[in-house]
């Protein structure tokens, strides 16, 4: 299947198989799964990810992993053509997911915590109250930032090796 690339106001409702969806105004980019399941994948661009046009096919970095949809795909998009990773499902790695109480994504994170631990995986979601949308960088005197950053670095001591 190839993907094409169409820019949009605002997302559509109703997503057509083989076409990404780009709203630069929001910052967000859609499409339907790849593996053809049906279910409807929202990117936040450029935070979580790039969606390029060249061609009128779509390019889209870092991969998707689709964690909360029956399939468990993960891909990426490169000139339009999908090309397949090792199924998510089996291959994710321990995940730390910080964020505060006022986060944005709060049920992003609680979401993609879920879809991890229900896949056997270990997921660590790590809340900070009152903490808005990335406080580590944008508030780093705080003393929940200190300690977010504690527990990344215990968290990578024991993961990383």
């Amino acid at each position: 299947m190839n993907f094409a690339y169409q820019a949009v106001e605002r997302i559509p409702k109703q997503l057509e198989p083989g076409t990404v969806y780009h709203s630069e105004e929001f910052e967000l980019a859609g499409l339907l799964c790849a593996c053809g399941c049906g279910h409807r994948i929202m990117l936040l661009v450029p935070d979580g990810h790039q969606v390029y046009c060249k061609g009128g096919l779509a390019t889209i970095r870092p991969s998707i992993a689709v964690c909360d949809g029956p399939c468990k795909s993960h891909y990426i998009i490169s000139a339009g053509q999908v090309e397949w990773l090792e199924a998510y499902a089996k291959a994710f790695p321990p995940t730390l997911i910080q964020g505060g109480t006022r986060e944005m994504l709060l049920s992003n994170f609680v979401r993609e915590y879920q879809a991890i631990r229900g896949g056997g995986h270990e997921a660590v979601l790590d809340l900070y109250e009152g903490m808005p949308h990335v406080f580590q960088g944008s508030i780093p005197n705080a003393p929940e930032t200190r300690a977010a950053i504690a527990r990344a670095a215990v968290f990578f001591k024991e993961h990383l090796r």
